[in-house]
Order: structure tokens, then C-alpha cells, then sequence
């Protein structure tokens, strides 16, 4: 297969899935369909996003955060009875701590989600992304789910070679360490793709365009794995990278808990806006 065309969709909890489908959906409006790629790589939020593109969903999506009536959730999702952002910085802080490089990095954070008391079992967290991910197998179009192996600190990619049930890939793309529990697969135990890097974008290294959906900046370095600055530079050796980043106006929208249903609204409609504002810019990167 000759490797043209790949989108990159980043994590950034219930208000990412939001803003993304909301631009997504938008640039669709617009004449632009990014389900034209030749690979979709989805991380976390990414992840429910990108199945969303792969099966078509994303104008049925899109319609579902808008009108969904306030407080209301557009799934069996279920909020953490409680998340503290400086909390989960510190215990992001502790596995970083440590050397022995980037995978012994997310291992030692693997341990700790694997140590810690989640509100929700596997399976009723399971249950809660399969009602976002409603589909029976993988779609036809290459579609790669980023994880991390919770027990060794290995990065996965499954795609529909992998063997791996859509649902439970997608569900241990979302599964943030110490918040929801990680997920079994095949006798391994996976947690959020996104304890790696925030996009993963080197996953399309090689495509000769590569569009990148990030939902906030990612520091220059990272002690768990490639960040999207150095992503990009690999993207670089042998394509085109654009980058759409979440703006100031959408990181206003998300809040300071990204994990809330109550910023579904606010975000969906800020990645409306932005796309109307990206529009000619991704038309002509995607289409020249």
C-alpha cells in the first residue's frame, strides 16, 4: 500500500471526544472528509473518535453532544465519583521519577493503576465505552488503537490484524491509570495509550501527509515516551505534518476536568468554530 494520507487523533477525555467530533463534523459540513485516509490512529479520546469516523458516525456523533439535554450523558458513560487533577499530576510525577527510560517509565505508572481502588469494576467500565464504540468487529479502513501494557510498560498499536476486540481496545485506550481500572486483553493488562505520548503521531511516520488533532500543547520532553514536538520532526523525515491544536477559546470549554459530561456542550461547539476558522488551511493541505 503506498502510504499518502493519515489522521491523528489525540486524547483529552470526555471534552477531546467533544471537540474532536465537533471539528471533525464541521470540516465534514465544510466539503472535507477526513475518513479519505489511508490510516486513522486513535489515542484515548482519539480512539472513540476515530471508530466514529471509520464507521461514518461522526455527523450522528456530533448531532448526539449537541443535543443531548444539559446534565444528561450521551452514553452509559459514568463520571469518577471524584478526579483531582494535582493528584494525578503527582502520581504522573512519581512514575516519571525513577530512570531506566521510558518504558520502565510507564510501567512503574502501570503498577499503580494497577494497585489502585476505582469506582467502577472492569466490567461495568467496559460496558460504559462499548455504548460509545456500538460496533461488532473492526471497520474496513485501517483504524490503529494506541495502549500501554499496565504490567511491562509496552506501547501497543491494535488495528483489526490484532485480534483484540474493538470495544475492549478502544476501552483500554480511555482507561487513565488510577481513575478507571485497566483493562484484560488476551492475558495482558492494558491502561490509556495516551500514558505514552498525548497523540502518538510518530505511529504515522512514513504517510506523506499527516494531520494531527491535538487537544492541548505537550511539553518539549517527557520521561514516557515521544512528545508530540519531537513526533512531528519524525513525521518530518518523510511527510508533511499539520497540526490542530485545541485554542485558547477550547481549552476554556474543556474546563479544569476534562473528564465531566458538562463539557460536552461547550466543546463540541468550540470545535465547530474552530474548524470554521481551519477550514481553508486543511482543504488545501489534504487536497493539493
Amino acid at each position: 500500500m503506498v502510504k499518502t494520507r493519515a489522521v491523528v487523533l489525540g486524547g483529552g477525555g470526555v471534552a477531546g471526544i467533544a471537540w474532536e467530533i465537533g471539528l471533525l463534523g464541521e470540516l465534514l459540513d465544510q466539503g472535507i472528509d477526513l475518513n479519505e485516509a489511508d490510516l486513522v490512529v486513535g489515542t484515548s479520546a482519539g480512539s472513540v473518535v476515530g471508530t466514529a469516523l471509520r464507521f461514518g458516525q461522526v455527523p450522528a456523533a456530533m448531532a448526539a453532544q449537541e443535543m443531548a439535554p444539559e446534565g444528561t450523558s450521551a452514553s452509559d458513560y459514568q463520571e469518577p465519583d471524584t478526579f483531582d487533577g494535582e493528584r494525578f499530576m503527582n502520581v504522573m510525577g512519581a512514575a516519571g521519577f525513577g530512570g531506566g527510560g521510558e518504558k520502565a517509565a510507564r510501567a512503574r505508572l502501570g503498577q499503580l493503576a494497577l494497585k489502585a481502588d476505582t469506582t467502577l469494576t472492569e466490567e461495568a467500565w467496559v460496558n460504559s465505552i462499548r455504548s460509545l464504540v456500538p460496533y461488532p468487529a473492526w471497520p474496513e479502513k485501517a483504524l490503529g488503537v494506541t495502549v500501554v501494557d499496565a504490567e511491562d510498560g509496552s506501547f501497543r498499536v491494535f488495528d483489526g490484524d490484532s485480534g483484540v476486540d474493538l470495544g475492549l481496545a478502544v476501552t483500554a485506550s480511555c482507561t487513565v491509570p488510577t481513575v478507571w481500572p485497566p483493562v484484560h486483553i488476551n492475558g495482558r493488562v492494558y491502561m490509556d495509550g495516551g500514558m505514552r505520548s498525548g497523540t502518538n503521531a510518530d505511529v504515522a511516520a512514513g504517510y506523506s501527509k499527516v494531520l494531527v488533532v491535538s487537544c492541548g500543547l505537550e511539553a518539549p520532553q517527557s520521561p514516557f515516551g515521544p512528545t508530540l514536538p519531537q513526533a512531528l520532526k519524525t513525521i518530518r523525515k518523510d511527510g508533511r505534518p499539520l497540526l490542530i491544536e485545541a485554542d485558547a477559546q477550547a481549552l476554556q470549554a474543556f474546563g479544569i476536568n476534562m473528564l465531566l459530561d458538562s463539557t460536552r456542550r461547550p466543546s463540541v461547539a468550540a470545535g465547530r468554530r474552530q474548524a470554521k476558522e481551519v477550514a481553508d488551511v486543511v482543504r488545501r493541505f489534504w487536497e493539493d
